[in-house]
């Protein structure tokens, strides 16, 4: 029985990753957009926030250094999904990661970042 608990805590260690984890994979998504940077992360992060997945919401942290944004969801001690959001001459950049890249994230979550970028 130990043997069985000790293996299920290294496996879930195992799947633990941070946001500069999650930024090493490529970006799924990488959108040009006229809007200031703050108003894409803003707008993510409330969209997240009311974006239900399997009986919860995605959530959604913004987190600003200068000019720069990023929204990481759930909270950034457990991240799935981050966007960093950069200014640029003509608007913003954003880029979004998924911590599995393996796999596809929900739609949900991809369609709201894309419709904020509009």
């Amino acid at each position: 029985m130990k043997l069985i608990v000790g293996a299920l805590a290294i496996a879930l260690l195992a799947g633990c990753s941070t946001a500069s984890d999650i930024r090493k994979n490529a970006p799924l998504l990488t959108l040009s957009s006229e809007k200031k940077a703050k108003n894409v992360a803003e707008c993510i992060r409330d969209g997240w926030q009311s974006t239900s997945l399997i009986g919860g919401s995605v959530g959604g942290v913004l987190q600003s250094s200068g000019e720069r944004y990023s929204v990481i969801a759930p909270d950034p001690e457990s991240p799935w999904h981050v966007v960093d959001i950069t200014p640029t001459p003509s608007g913003s950049t954003v880029a979004y990661h998924f911590f599995r890249t393996w796999q596809d994230p929900s739609t949900k979550v991809t369609s709201v970042v894309e419709s904020c970028a509009r």
